[in-house]
């Protein structure tokens, strides 16, 4: 990854921003981890600064207190394009909280007419969340399964799901390859299949 002084920002900020935050479904470690694996895997796929610099942050509208706009001052309309394309939409126009799966199905319906780009940092997040998974698994076992709030059928669904898309949207990328190997493995890890 480029260590352009606009990417040096996009970790400072990303840092400050998650700061305090773990990550649960997995290996407790700081919640950052997984946004500079994800940047390190979209950097590797040799993506320009702007796509590494919407990875890093790619989970800050979700999580963090951020806005859209505090995301476009700091780094411009682009990369405030590609982290809303990536983020869920997590409540309804009355303020509720959607159901899991409708939020998911909207991320998907989102990403299908997003930037390619986009799909790209889709692809990484979801190869960073599997093969932490299936790390954690095989450190824990099965115990780890009780801090997952949904039940291992439907993490599959939805990275099923990201994988299609991927292959429609991206096929030839190598991070929809990696995506694949990766759903793979967790289905035979999982499911046994």
């Amino acid at each position: 990854m480029n260590h352009t002084p606009q990417i040096k920002r996009a970790i400072q900020f990303a840092a400050k921003k998650h700061h305090g935050q773990m990550r649960r479904e997995t290996e407790p470690l700081p919640y950052v981890t997984h946004l500079f694996s994800v940047a390190l895997l979209v950097a590797e796929a040799c993506a320009d600064d702007d796509v590494v610099i919407a990875a890093l942050l790619h989970d800050t509208l979700e999580n963090t207190e951020t806005t859209a706009n505090e995301i476009e001052k700091q780094f411009g309309l682009t990369v405030r394009t590609l982290v809303e394309a990536v983020s869920e939409t997590t409540h309804d126009a009355q303020g509720k909280r959607l159901p899991w799966r409708e939020r998911k199905e909207g991320y998907f319906k989102k990403l299908e007419t997003a930037p390619s780009d986009a799909l790209v940092i889709m692809a990484a997040d979801k190869v960073d969340n599997i093969e932490s998974k299936i790390t954690a698994f095989e450190i824990e076992g099965p115990t780890l399964l009780k801090r997952w709030p949904r039940p291992v059928s439907e993490y599959l669904w939805y990275h099923a799901t990201a994988l299609n898309l991927a292959r429609k949207r991206i096929p030839a990328h190598p991070l929809t390859k990696r995506l694949a190997e990766v759903h793979a493995r967790e289905r035979k890890v999982f499911t046994g299949k």
